[in-house]
């Protein structure tokens, strides 16, 4: 599924240019011309209502890279950057039910800002897309799974890239993309619920009086359910997100400027895919073990005696002090050479313990790159609003 795009229109007009200044300055009081500005979209109706953000900017101008290797702020056409998360603009959160279509995702987004901005903008077909997050959604039946994958998270390796590690996530930042792998469950209690619920109460002091004090008094108490189950079900998921960056867009689509309507969903995922293989070394194809008597059972049928032995020891390693300690502890050329030959086996080290028992709560036929746990459904009220996109 879909979550946050940027995207750049063709050429507007100046009428247009004016229409979505005077709206961002009456809506928001902040200045366009300053550069960034921070949109904030609320219906006024509660139910259904949401405190999302859409960043919109307006310009005249780009950076461009020449022959100097300092980019230079040069004149050019006026046009809109839009950056916003499918996602939530369909459903109210991203913590799964998210859209799998990204053209009509997309169509929707731009029929939305001429609603509500009251401008025409160009076909969104024509716009170039910039950034584009592919998302990943693994479901399981206690959160105390997802606490177990996330610890084991911070073993996790990228080749050439240096992990961002907080308490409940990881991140690798690259040129071309940047992967992260997090528990949903407390990012979204600590940023978008809170967010909601402030802004229920604020809706709901807003629109009070004698008259209508019981329907809201319903409305409140229905919209906190809502949202107190989404939290719930986000507590057991795992999110796996793949950040597609503008070069890698390009090389992609072999294209210097990648338009929505030369998007293929087959080919976003198959880069993010690629980018989750790179960080988890799984194979759906594979047959994987992770426990410790079956790894050595695998090893010894694969190899001979002394390799298989030597293949168990640096499998250990891998397992309790993660790929980078390990590596600095046997010469580089052994390094990579047992971690080839243990991904051919099919020997995984991710969520595994040094333990001749059946190892942990996680399931043993749990894989990243594995659909057996993936959350894909698109949740009903996305078909409907993406159904209403020619």
């Amino acid at each position: 599924m879909y979550d946050t795009v940027v995207i750049k229109s063709p050429e507007i007009d100046q009428e247009t240019v004016q229409k979505i200044m005077t709206f961002c300055r009456l809506y928001e009081g902040v200045d366009i011309f300053t550069g960034e500005l921070l949109y904030r979209f609320t219906s006024g109706d509660l139910e259904g209502s949401y405190d999302y953000r859409i960043r919109i900017k307006v310009d005249n101008t780009e950076w461009i890279k020449g022959d100097s290797p300092v980019p230079k702020r040069v004149e050019t056409y006026w046009h809109v950057v839009v950056e916003c998360s499918l996602h939530k603009l369909l459903m109210n959160h991203n913590c799964y039910g998210g859209p799998a279509d990204i053209k009509r995702s997309i169509a929707y987004l731009v029929r939305f800002l001429e609603d509500v901005m009251y401008v025409k903008l160009p076909e969104y077909k024509e716009w170039e897309v910039k950034r584009l997050d592919v998302a990943k959604i693994y479901y399981f039946k206690d959160k105390n799974i997802c606490k177990k994958i996330v610890g084991n998270l911070r073993n996790s390796y990228y080749t050439r890239r240096k992990p961002i590690i907080y308490d409940t996530s990881v991140m690798f930042s690259g040129s071309t993309t940047t992967v992260k792998i997090y528990w949903k469950g407390p990012e979204f209690e600590k940023h978008d619920y809170k967010r909601i619920k402030k802004y229920i109460l604020r809706e709901v002091d807003r629109s009070w009086n004698k008259d209508n004090c019981d329907l809201l008094q319903h409305k409140l108490a229905m919209l906190q359910k809502h949202f107190d189950k989404v939290l719930e079900k986000a507590y057991r998921i795992i999110r796996y997100e793949c950040e597609i960056k503008a070069r890698k867009l390009k090389e992609a689509f072999e294209s210097d400027t990648v338009l929505v309507k030369s998007l293929s969903d087959e080919k976003l995922h198959e880069i993010a895919e690629i980018e989750l293989f790179k960080l988890m070394k799984e194979d759906d194809n594979m047959d994987i073990v992770r426990r410790s008597d079956l790894v050595l059972e695998r090893l010894h049928q694969i190899y001979a005696t002394s390799q298989a032995n030597a293949l168990y020891s640096t499998w250990t390693k891998l397992v309790q002090f993660g790929e980078q300690t390990t590596k600095e502890t046997i010469s580089r050329a052994t390094f990579y050479r047992h971690k080839k030959l243990l991904i051919e086996a099919g020997v995984s080290w991710f969520c595994s313990v040094v333990n001749l028992k059946p190892f942990s709560i996680v399931p043993e036929d749990f894989s990243f790159t594995s659909e057996r746990y993936v959350l894909a459904d698109v949740d009903p009220e996305v078909i409907e609003k993406l159904g209403s996109v020619a």
